[in-house]
């Protein structure tokens, strides 16, 4: 049986990277966007204050995204395989 990736493990790579490049900086904010992709699978459990961190601490902004990327995260995580 395959085990369901969380959110953490299912982060894309560019995106770990600009997290790790703050982590320094704003350690406590970035150890609490990681405790909460490593408890959660599915994307709709994360709210609209954890998406907005997310876009916050991995430099990315929100005019470079559809709504639908927005709303399912597509350009944060990779598929669960």
């Amino acid at each position: 049986m395959t085990k369901i990736k969380t959110l953490k493990q299912r982060l894309k790579p560019e995106v770990r990277e600009r997290l790790e490049s703050n982590n320094r900086k704003y350690t406590t904010v970035v150890r609490g966007i990681y405790a909460k992709l490593d408890n959660t699978i599915v994307v709709s459990d994360l709210t609209l204050l954890d998406v907005r961190q997310l876009h916050i601490f991995s430099d990315m902004t929100y005019g470079e995204y559809t709504g639908r990327e927005l709303m399912w995260c597509e350009h944060l995580f990779d598929n669960n395989d």
